[in-house]
């Protein structure tokens, strides 16, 4: 257990280093901007693909343990676990749109604004999720796992990446629980066939399928052109200004993504890394 926690300090330390001075290649406008703290997520995965790299260059692990299985794999994994976020984010949605007072409005700005911003949130969203997934998924996840098991080391590195959202505006307890609940749905899909790239596809298709709706992520307002999302109540349902992820519907989606993938990713000897 020792080993794995000095690994994880080690990795963490390393990813710290790298992206410090690389946070000063960002510009200062798009940190302060509606997306900042996801444009600050970019020298992290920068840094921890460096990270990545050395670990394989160095045989300190490989790329199927760190969650990586050939081109035409990842890229299917990648594509099933962007249509369960998304699925799980719409399940979200109809809850807040539907049964709570949320509301979908146009707000009249002309719809090729609307695409070129779906455009550059897309990426903002996907570079911000796989910064995530390098940090939470992947290597630390998959070293914890040796001395802890698989529930052991996602139910630890769980209440870690809730507690990295601390900061997030609006945030509810409720919140809370849900983006511990998403770190292990997952955390579950790492250890699917999939691997990270199943993981990273979740992780954006989550967000990519509330922000797109101009709804908040985990409290973020992305403030897309043409629509605007106005939270509603009551706030336990709808997540009130932390977005749908704060309420009881999120967690009913993650709860069943949970029980779907964890047939197959939690037992020993099945699904992927570890």
């Amino acid at each position: 257990m020792f080993s794995a926690l000095a690994a994880l300090v080690g990795f963490y330390l390393a990813v710290a280093l790298i992206a410090l001075p690389l946070g000063y290649v960002v510009p200062a406008a798009w940190k302060a901007g509606p997306w900042g703290l996801a444009f600050q997520t970019v020298p992290l995965a920068l840094a921890a693909v460096v990270v990545n790299l050395f670990l394989v260059r160095h045989r300190l692990a490989t790329w199927e343990s760190l969650g990586w299985h050939g081109a035409r794999r990842n890229a299917r994994a990648f594509g099933l676990g962007t249509g369960l976020g998304v699925g799980m984010a719409l399940l979200a949605l109809a809850a807040a749109l539907g049964p709570g007072s949320a509301r979908l409005d146009l707000s009249g700005e002309p719809a090729w604004a609307y695409l070129v911003a779906m455009a550059r949130v897309g990426m903002v969203l996907a570079v911000a999720a796989l910064a995530e997934e390098l940090l939470f998924r992947g290597f630390p996840l998959e070293r914890l796992a040796r001395p802890m098991g698989r529930v052991g080391a996602s139910v630890a590195l769980a209440v870690v990446f809730a507690a990295a959202h601390y900061g997030n505006p609006d945030a509810t307890p409720l919140g809370f629980v849900n983006i511990g609940l998403a770190s292990l749905v997952l955390s579950a899909a790492f250890f699917t066939p999939g691997g990270l790239p199943a993981a990273w596809g979740v992780h954006l298709g989550w967000n990519a399928g509330l922000g797109l709706a101009d709804a908040p992520v985990s409290g973020i307002a992305l403030g897309l052109p043409a629509l605007e999302f106005r939270p509603g109540g009551p706030e336990w349902l709808t997540g009130g200004a932390f977005g749908p992820e704060g309420g009881l519907a999120a967690t009913i989606a993650m709860g069943l993504a949970l029980i779907w993938l964890g047939r197959t990713a939690f037992e020993p000897g099945k699904g992927g890394s570890t």
